[in-house]
């Protein structure tokens, strides 16, 4: 029988190997954190660094309470708040994990005080809310100036909320907005508009949350007014999921939807009704 001869691996490459495993297979870090104390020390801030809250809150509380507020400044860079929650929780968390990068607020409350607490992540890039509530909704709706905003470094937003014509003007305060999605909100108009005021604007997606929206249904929306080759659809039933994913770099609905316009630049057009089948099959 050959001997085998173990190799003692330079620790900067052991560090190289157990990171990448635990970006890859996000699953294996809590196995992967009981290997060696110096492994829980490389890998235990990717446990960190993809939150997702959701159901209830016990986990993002003990979080909290269980690392000091330098650790989660640092590492948190992808949050999903998607429990109910009580705002001075919220604010809380945001006061804390200034880092993030990534933020969904899906916890079915959103209020103009949030804005306050938003001006905290002055690294955010992505946001998914409800953008109508957020400045006010029905009750008291006031757009604020575009210097009162905090999202002059945001690329990506995602909106789920009711957008009446009165919220329409927030596209030309967005001056590095790249990528604007819609839930389940077809309005040509508010589209058109979008297209003309955001200046870097390089992707618009309608999202379908069911699938009774998709082009095949025999009730599907009729979207062929919009030509400009910008524009995609995209079914995206499991929201957590699929933003869990992206988080992890995955290909999420932005991403397939990015994959959409590339097949159908590379083919020279796409018509309407593939726009969404497309987009859906390119997992």
């Amino acid at each position: 029988m050959e001997e085998r001869t173990l190799v003692n691996l330079p620790p900067e490459l052991e560090r190289v190997i157990f990171e990448l495993a635990a970006w890859h297979y996000p699953d294996t870090m809590t196995t992967l954190i009981l290997v060696a104390k110096k492994v829980c020390i490389w890998i235990e801030p990717q446990l960190y660094r993809v939150f997702l809250s959701n159901g209830t809150t016990e986990r993002l509380l003990q979080m909290m309470q269980s690392k000091p507020p330098e650790f989660l400044r640092e590492h948190v860079h992808h949050l999903a708040l998607s429990s109910i929650m009580a705002s001075s929780d919220v604010t809380r968390v945001l006061s804390t994990c200034t880092n993030v990068r990534d933020l969904a607020m899906w916890t079915g409350h959103t209020y103009p005080e949030l804005l306050s607490d938003l001006r905290h992540l002055t690294h955010l890039r992505r946001l998914s809310i409800n953008l109508f509530d957020l400045f006010g909704g029905h009750t008291g709706f006031q757009l604020p100036p575009a210097e009162a905003l905090p999202f002059a470094h945001l690329t990506h937003l995602d909106v789920f909320s009711t957008m009446p014509e009165t919220l329409w003007p927030v596209f030309g305060m967005l001056p590095r907005l790249t990528h604007l999605s819609f839930s389940d909100n077809y309005t040509p108009e508010m589209i058109q508009m979008a297209f003309d005021s955001c200046a870097v604007l390089q992707l618009l997606v309608v999202v379908w949350t069911h699938a009774d929206a998709d082009v095949d249904a025999e009730n599907s929306v009729d979207t062929s007014e919009i030509t400009d080759p910008r524009f995609c659809e995209v079914l995206c039933e499991m929201f957590e999921s699929d933003w869990e994913e992206g988080a992890w770099g995955g290909i999420d609905f932005w991403r397939r939807a990015e994959i959409a316009l590339q097949i159908r630049n590379e083919r020279g057009s796409v018509s309407q009704e593939r726009r969404a089948v497309l987009a859906q099959n390119s997992e």
